[in-house]
């Protein structure tokens, strides 16, 4: 009988410990640190703010100086005028950024064209380190730029529809404190 109560004992210990595989734990991110202590680390958690349209990681990849620059040709069609002077310029800030990104996630274009996508997936494909570049511009000597080839898709389900955008964005990250965070972000698709 003692045998019996022992085995039973230890069964009841050894099934309590067990996790069911097909109700996995879940996990409360709203509060997680995100670290960043390499630029491969930055670049997967910026796939994955995309992918989990969470503005919360996506700002913490940001550097409070952030830049978003377009290229040349998209100025007249998307550029905003950061300055005051009149005219598109082919960059804007952090505080814009956030707020296109979140618009991107949480509502929808501004116009109300488009509401938020159901879907984003953000793939990027990281160069091995051998091809990054270090930034020839004074002052940015412990920045390195990072080209990466991506595909950004935008999915809706009510229309059965996506827009995509590809191309490649070199990523212009500097150190800060024990990790990296995204200066610059040049941006080379094609919408």
């Amino acid at each position: 009988m003692r045998t019996i109560s022992i085995i039973l004992l230890f069964l009841t210990l050894l099934i309590g410990g067990c996790n069911n595989p097909f109700c996995p734990e879940l996990y409360d991110v709203s509060n997680e640190e995100i670290q960043n202590r390499t630029p491969e680390e930055l670049l997967q958690n910026l796939e994955r703010a995309y992918t989990e349209r969470n503005i919360n990681i996506y700002k913490s990849l940001l550097h409070p100086d952030f830049r978003f620059e377009l290229l040349a040709s998209e100025v007249s069609l998307i550029g905003i005028d950061m300055n005051n002077d009149g005219m598109r310029d082919s960059w804007w800030g952090y505080a814009q950024e956030v707020e296109y990104t979140d618009r991107m996630f949480n509502k929808g274009s501004s116009d109300g064209t488009y509401p938020p996508p159901d879907d984003i997936k953000l793939r990027l494909q990281i160069p091995p380190s051998e091809r990054w570049e270090n930034d020839p511009e004074v002052g940015h000597e412990d920045w390195i730029i990072i080209p990466c080839n991506f595909d950004l898709i935008l999915s809706y389900q009510e229309s059965n529809s996506s827009i995509t955008a590809n191309g490649i964005a070199r990523f212009y990250l500097r150190p800060e404190g024990n990790g990296w965070k995204i200066a610059i972000w040049r941006d080379e698709s094609n919408i």
